[in-house]
C-alpha cells in the first residue's frame, strides 16, 4: 500500500468511530480488506486504542469547535444539543474540498433539516446559515431562503431571507 493510501486508511479510522471500533476488534480482517499488509497492520496495532481515540476525538472537537464559529445562531438555539447532533453527523460526512470547515459547515445544516430535529426553529435557523455561508463561500450573486420562525429569537415568523451581489457590493434583506 502507497503512503498516501496508508495515511487515508488512518485518516479514516480517525474520524470514523465505527471503523475504529472494528478495527480493534479485527485487525486482520478490516487491514486486509483496506488495502493492509501484515507490516503495516502490526504498525497500526500497535498504536495504543486510548491514544488513537484521544487524537480522535481532539479532531471532532476541532471540527466541531469550527462549524460552531461558522454556525453562532444554529449554535444559540439547540444549545448543549449542537454538539451532540454534530457528532452524529461526523460519523457520516467527511469534508473532502479546501474549504473544509465551510463545507462541514453547509452540510451539517442540510443534515439538520432533513432530520428534522427539534426544536423546529433551529431548521429555519440552519436553512438561513447555509444559505448565507453558500452565498459568500461559493461566490453566487444571488441567493434566498423561506423562512419559518425568526432566526434570532426563534419566535413563529413567516419570511424570505435575500442575499444579492451587485458588482462589489452585498446586500442582504429579512423580510
Amino acid at each position: 500500500m502507497s503512503l498516501l493510501e496508508q495515511q487515508n486508511f488512518l485518516a479514516r479510522i480517525f474520524t470514523d468511530e465505527t471503523l475504529r471500533q472494528t478495527f480493534w476488534e479485527n485487525p486482520q480482517i478490516v487491514g486486509i480488506e483496506n488495502g493492509l499488509d501484515e507490516v503495516e497492520i502490526v504498525q497500526i496495532k500497535s498504536i495504543i486504542p486510548e491514544d488513537l481515540n484521544f487524537f480522535a476525538d481532539s479532531l471532532l472537537h476541532k471540527r466541531l469547535n469550527e462549524v460552531e464559529k461558522l454556525l453562532p445562531l444554529t449554535k444559540k438555539i439547540l444549545e448543549k444539543d449542537f454538539g451532540k447532533y454534530f457528532r452524529e453527523f461526523s460519523q457520516i460526512f467527511q469534508p473532502i474540498t479546501v474549504k473544509k470547515h465551510l463545507e462541514d459547515a453547509i452540510e451539517f445544516c442540510k443534515y439538520l433539516q432533513l432530520n428534522k430535529i427539534k426544536p423546529s426553529p433551529a431548521q429555519s435557523t440552519a436553512k438561513f446559515e447555509q444559505t448565507k455561508h453558500e452565498f459568500f463561500g461559493y461566490g453566487k450573486s444571488f441567493a434566498y431562503c423561506f423562512l419559518q420562525h425568526n432566526v434570532f429569537n426563534g419566535q413563529k415568523k413567516l419570511g424570505f431571507a435575500f442575499w444579492y451581489r451587485f458588482g462589489n457590493q452585498t446586500r442582504h434583506f429579512i423580510l
